[in-house]
């Protein structure tokens, strides 16, 4: 074995020393003991993974993560939209700030040459070791042709936004302060969706106050000092006659949602106070659009609220 293939097989050395007995690692190891300039590099690459561990370490764990896992795999069924919030942006904003060594390329085809020329000869590497070196170059690759500019992140579109569209407005910054009902942490804004839609789907779902005219039903929620969207209505939502209104209450949190009749079908807008609600999300009059299920689902927030209109149609058509 000469330096550079006991170079080649030290690149997947875990750094904190758990390949030191394995027998695959044991001559590479021996050479790197011998050679000081082989040496050196591996202490240096050991330092480099550890540090990068390290990194990956100091990013915190969310208390709602698993709210958030069983939200994704809802979204892989169908039933929920995605939406990038606080943790995924500093996930993707994370990654997409490494950036590999300027000689990664001619590395990793000068590691594929000796691979092929190994795999033509008796002696092979043990089949533990040239799954992870495939697997590395694969990613290797795809890093170097894809890789975004530098000061860019790179975040997939709502369901229902172009990605050809002109720029929209920025986003709005999570909230990461406590709530004001009970001093508790903000809840998410997809428990907002996913408990609005359970409480609507409800067989004994009841309303506070019925009523045609909608300014009646802002009325009574402004009484019980609940979030209240007269000045916030999409304009297809404007001229709707009302149908109902009453508080929805999540994690302590007080909300409102108020009903309007949209020929045979209802439309429910949605309202929570903006500290309430940890999200995401475009100004006024920017909507993000998604599916959840059966129901089309509009969300959009304000320096005071958090809104989200839900109809078993498409929403979009109201704003």
């Amino acid at each position: 074995m000469d330096k550079e293939e006991a170079r080649f097989i030290l690149r997947c050395f875990r750094p904190d020393g758990a390949d030191a007995e394995n027998p695959d690692f044991a001559e590479a190891l021996a050479r790197a003991a011998k050679d000081r300039e082989l040496g050196e590099w591996l202490a240096q690459e050991r330092a480099s993974d550890a540090g990068f561990a390290t990194a990956l370490n100091a990013v915190a764990i969310p208390s709602s993560l698993r709210e958030e896992i069983l939200a994704g795999l809802a979204v892989e069924r169908g039933e929920s939209s995605a939406y990038p919030d606080t943790f995924d942006c500093s996930v993707i904003g994370a990654m997409a700030s490494i950036r590999p060594p300027q000689n990664l390329r001619a590395e990793i085809i000068a590691a594929m040459d000796r691979t092929a020329a190994a795999e033509k000869g008796k002696s092979r590497l043990p089949w533990r070791i040239a799954m992870p070196f495939a697997a590395a170059a694969g990613i290797g690759f795809a890093f170097l042709l894809s890789e975004p500019p530098k000061s860019s992140v790179v975040v997939n579109l709502p369901p229902g936004d172009d990605a050809s569209a002109p720029s929209r407005a920025p986003l709005l910054p999570a909230e990461t302060g406590p709530g004001t009902n009970g001093g508790t942490v903000p809840i998410s804004i997809g428990k907002v969706e996913s408990s609005a839609i359970t409480a609507v789907e409800t067989p004994d779902f009841t309303l506070d106050l019925q009523n045609p005219d909608h300014h009646a039903l802002f009325e009574h929620l402004k009484s019980a000092k609940l979030p209240c969207p007269n000045s916030c209505l999409p304009p297809g939502v404007k001229n709707m006659d009302g149908y109902g209104c009453r508080e929805l209450k999540i994690d302590g949190k007080r909300g409102a949602v108020v009903c309007f009749r949209q020929k045979d079908n209802l439309v429910h807008l949605v309202a929570f106070k903006r500290c309430d609600v940890r999200c995401k999300l475009p100004e006024k009059g920017e909507p993000a659009f998604g599916k959840h299920g059966k129901w089309s689902v509009a969300r959009w927030a304000d320096d005071e609220w958090v809104f989200l209109l839900m109809g078993e149609k498409n929403v979009a058509d109201l704003f």
